[in-house]
């Protein structure tokens, strides 16, 4: 998924909703569904010279793609806003506009399939609880992943870290279990 980390900041958008990563999957594949159509709709006010049209559907993504960590998204429809803006001609962006809609709205459904074949939450959680209660060393990869798709409120990260780095394995236990309940 390294490409794909390049279309969406997974990290950004799970911070944006206290770590809850299924919640923001869950809002990306939202936007998946309500802009796959978006460069049909497009073509249609293009054709008709729908300028401020075409500029409010673009501006409208633009915005939710800058809040939910859809980089290449955000700015491609930044520079096609500002092509309409300057010129009521369809942008030489466009294709690179929809082009990148299309690896967002791919990158969404990868995300997607990739969490729903993640074991589920209360395994992961029970695996985290039995790691920290045998003092096991945890890889980052592996401690970023339970931060973040157990609920773990993000201002909660930090201190299980220092914990776990500390050797403090029981404070770290307890702040999990808080969260768990």
């Amino acid at each position: 998924m390294n490409n794909n980390r390049l279309v969406i900041d997974l990290d950004f958008g799970v911070s944006q909703l206290s770590g809850n990563r299924a919640l923001y999957v869950s809002l990306l594949q939202k936007l998946a569904a309500e802009y796959q159509d978006l460069p049909v709709r497009l073509d249609h006010a293009l054709a008709e010279n729908r300028w401020e049209d075409v500029r409010i559907m673009v501006h409208t993504l633009k915005g939710v793609a800058g809040n939910m960590g859809c980089n290449l998204l955000h700015v491609e429809a930044h520079n096609y806003e500002q092509a309409i803006k300057e010129s009521h001609t369809v942008p030489a962006s466009h294709h690179t506009f929809v082009d990148a809609l299309s690896q967002t709205i791919t990158a969404i459904n990868a995300l997607a399939t990739e969490t729903n074949a993640s074991p589920d939450t209360s395994q992961q959680r029970e695996a985290f609880i039995t790691a920290l209660s045998q003092h096991e060393f945890i890889p980052e990869e592996q401690l970023d992943k339970w931060l973040n798709e157990l609920a773990i409120p993000a201002s909660q990260h930090e201190t299980i870290r220092d914990a776990i780095d500390e050797l403090d394995y029981e404070i770290a236990l307890e702040l999990v279990k808080t969260h768990s309940d």
